[in-house]
């Protein structure tokens, strides 16, 4: 048996938000000869769960990384078999700092996003996401529960956002792991999380070994996972850093079946 690793966003998903036929044909297939084909994606469970579904129905085994490796689920059973959060105090943190720079925040609670303030960032999110928002006085303090990771985005101002990660690094080196998943979004999750250590968690359980592994993605928060396989992919409209973390790139893009395209040439052959 062989998993394949992929991330939603600019990987699996094309301009649309959509699974292509042809990807989600090439999916079934594997899957028939005995391979997995597992979501990994910094997206909530909520937010993935359209495209577990979809996988799920043409998949014997089902499992997906969500959170950036914060939560591995098993879509069969609908049981969680790991996961990891942020303490409480440590997202009061974060979300004081990100307002010292004016920076939007928000976290995750029962399937809702959490934030302070209605924004330019938050509408584009949830309309990404197709998630529910809540807007709270103070959403750390309204938490009933540990979250698994907590978001800031800036769409106008990327040295600003810069300027906020660098201003976490010291106090995050023993609290947070921090990374980008796109232009616009720094992901702050559980310290050692990431979909790299999600994958070896995963393995670990299924009793995969590492050699029969591929991951494909396109962003910062793809790297680990990238390094964690046998075989890391990079989407040929990849950012140039992953590109140069990967063992192969494809030669499709995610408008163009780059999924099936590595399905077709490593998992079925």
């Amino acid at each position: 048996m062989k998993i394949l690793f992929t991330d939603l966003d600019g990987t699996l998903l094309n301009k649309e938000k959509k699974i292509s036929s042809d990807d989600l044909e090439a999916i079934a297939r594997a899957s028939r000869q005995g391979n997995i084909t597992v979501i990994s994606t910094g997206r909530s469970l909520s937010s993935a769960r359209p495209y577990i579904d979809q996988l799920a129905s043409v998949q014997e085994q089902c499992y997906a990384i969500v959170y950036n490796g914060g939560l591995i689920y098993d879509c069969r059973d609908q049981k969680v078999l790991y996961q990891k959060t942020i303490p409480l105090p440590y997202v009061d943190y974060i979300f004081r700092q990100a307002e010292k720079f004016h920076i939007h925040c928000q976290t995750y609670e029962n399937g809702y996003v959490l934030a302070s303030r209605d924004s330019e960032e938050l509408r584009e999110y949830a309309s990404h996401t197709s998630m529910p928002v809540r807007i709270l006085p103070d959403p750390p303090g309204a938490l009933t529960k540990e979250p698994f990771k907590v978001l800031t985005s800036c769409l106008h101002d990327k040295p600003l956002h810069q300027a906020y990660r660098h201003s976490l690094e010291d106090w995050a080196k023993d609290k947070i792991s921090l990374f980008f998943s796109s232009e616009y979004y720094l992901e702050h999750v559980p310290l050692g999380v990431s979909k790299g250590s999600g994958i070896r968690h995963l393995c670990g359980l299924l009793d995969v070994p590492i050699e029969n592994t591929y991951a494909a993605g396109d962003a910062e928060n793809d790297i680990s996972m990238l390094k964690a396989v046998h075989m890391g992919i990079a989407m040929a409209n990849g950012e140039e850093k992953v590109k140069k973390s990967a063992d192969h790139i494809t030669k499709s893009d995610n408008n163009h079946g780059g999924i099936s395209e590595i399905i077709k040439n490593f998992i079925e052959n």
